[in-house]
């Protein structure tokens, strides 16, 4: 292993641990060249399927690319790195055991998307409003409505926020009004808070 500054061959490991979801081994690394330290995460090699876009194209699962995305879509929140690398490690086990040869690229935002609606809620929303094709402002409005509720309720009458369609596809449950007017209840405080887009995380 090469050290990713100065690309010096001479590598320490400092420290050995679990990660969290117990599915990889999280080593701290220093270069003894240039002091730099880096950490690096051993994991089981899966067999994991083929990528298919929404236009079509192939192209191999590409665990970093769902790793930036969740980072710019957790920028500024107070979100851990191993948060998110448990986040990707857990959406690569779903991938591989499936059983299947390839996979919709759609099947899996709508898997991190549940990932992180539990993890924070800005950076869902963030994701969210740039993944998912909304067709009018009413729309958002009521996917921000609904979390603010379901955030202020008793969790025994707690509304849910989606519902997982035949397919694992999370589908958002229009309500009467939202087919008016906006209702204008996004307030500039959490409109700050999701400035900032994700890339395509797939």
């Amino acid at each position: 292993m090469l050290c990713p500054v100065c690309r010096g061959a001479n590598i320490k490991v400092l420290d050995s641990r679990d990660s969290r979801d117990g599915v990889a081994i999280r080593r701290r690394r220093a270069c003894s060249d240039c002091a730099h330290r880096f950490t690096t995460y051993e994991r089981i090699e899966t067999s994991l399927p083929v990528v298919v876009k929404r236009n079509g194209g192939k192209q191999a699962f590409d665990r970093n690319k769902i790793l930036a995305g969740l980072k710019l879509a957790c920028r500024k929140r107070p979100v851990e790195d191993e948060q998110l690398e448990m986040i990707v490690a857990a959406v690569e086990l779903w991938a591989a055991t499936r059983g299947e040869r390839e996979i919709q690229a759609e099947e899996i935002g709508e898997r991190i998307m549940q990932h992180l609606h539990v993890l924070d809620p800005v950076a869902y929303v963030r994701f969210v409003s740039v993944y998912r094709s909304f067709d009018s402002v009413q729309a958002f409005s009521h996917l921000l409505n609904e979390m603010e509720k379901a955030a202020q309720a008793n969790p025994e009458g707690q509304r849910t926020l989606f519902e997982i369609d035949a397919r694992g596809h999370i589908q958002l449950t229009p309500r009467p009004e939202d087919l008016g007017e906006p209702s204008g209840e996004v307030t500039p405080e959490l409109a700050g808070e999701l400035a900032g887009e994700p890339g395509d995380a797939t």
